[in-house]
C-alpha cells in the first residue's frame, strides 16, 4: 500500500473522530452480531483460562524425596501401602493401610484418564474456538481498513471540482473490496454461531468424563468399604 492511500485512510479516520467526515455504516443486524461476537470471545477466554488452571491443578505432580514426580493422591497411596506392609500380615491396622493405599492408587489412575479426556474434549475445544475468533477479529480489522479506504475515496470524489474517471474507478475497486470483506466477516460470524453444536457435543463429553471418574472412584471406595476389616 502506497503512502498516499495510508494518508487518505488516516485523514478519513481522523475526520470521523472529529465529526467532520461521514462514514459508511453497517446494518443493525451486522452490528448486533458483532456485539454478540465480543461477548462470546470474552466468555470463551475466561472459560479457557479457568479450564486450563483446573486441569493443571488436577494433574499437577509433586516432587518426592526420591525426586520422582507424583500426583498428591499417588504420594498418599504409596505412603499408606509402604507403612501398611511394615506390619505383620495379620495386623488389622496394616491391612487397612494397605487396602486404602491400593484403592487410592487405582483412583489416581482414574484421575490420569479423566485429565486426558478433559483435555482432549473441552480444553482443546476452547482453544480451537479462540483460534476461530482470532481469525474473525483479523477479518474484522481488515473490513474496517477497507471501509476507511472506501470512505476516503468517496470523500475525495465528492470534494473534487470536476469528474475524474480514475477516482471513480478507484471508488468502484474500493467498494468491491469493502463488500468482499463484509461478506467474509459475516461468514465467519455465522461459522462461530454454527460452531455451538460442536461446543455442546464436546462439553457433553467433558461431563461424561467427569461423571465416569467420580462414579468409578466411588465404586472403588465402596468396594473397599465392603472389604474393610473389623
Amino acid at each position: 500500500m502506497n503512502m498516499n492511500k495510508k494518508l487518505g485512510r488516516f485523514k478519513q479516520w481522523a475526520g470521523e473522530k472529529m465529526g467532520g467526515e461521514s462514514k459508511t455504516t453497517l446494518s443493525d443486524d451486522f452490528k448486533s452480531m458483532e456485539a454478540e461476537m465480543d461477548l462470546r470471545h470474552q466468555g470463551m477466554e475466561k472459560m479457557h483460562n479457568a479450564t486450563n488452571i483446573y486441569i493443571r491443578s488436577v494433574s499437577k505432580r509433586k516432587e518426592q524425596d526420591d525426586k520422582e514426580k507424583m500426583l498428591p493422591l499417588d504420594s498418599l497411596s504409596q505412603s499408606l501401602i509402604y507403612h501398611g506392609e511394615e506390619f505383620e500380615h495379620d495386623s488389622t491396622f496394616g491391612t487397612c493401610l494397605t487396602k486404602f493405599g491400593l484403592a487410592n492408587e487405582r483412583i489416581a489412575r482414574l484421575q490420569d484418564t479423566y485429565v486426558e479426556r478433559a483435555s482432549a474434549t473441552w480444553l482443546e475445544t476452547t482453544e480451537r474456538s479462540l483460534a476461530q475468533m482470532k481469525d474473525y477479529q483479523v477479518a474484522r480489522r481488515k473490513l474496517e481498513s477497507r471501509r476507511l479506504a472506501y470512505d476516503a475515496t468517496l470523500s475525495k470524489m465528492q470534494k473534487q471540482k470536476r469528474e475524474d474517471f480514475r477516482v471513480e474507478e478507484e471508488l468502484r475497486a474500493q467498494r468491491v473490496k469493502f463488500e468482499e470483506s463484509q461478506e467474509d466477516v459475516q461468514r465467519r460470524m455465522n461459522d462461530i454461531q454454527e460452531n455451538e453444536n460442536e461446543l455442546i457435543h464436546n462439553l457433553t463429553q467433558f461431563l461424561d468424563a467427569e461423571l465416569e471418574f467420580h462414579e468409578k472412584a466411588r465404586e472403588t471406595l465402596l468396594a473397599l468399604r465392603r472389604q474393610w476389616p473389623g
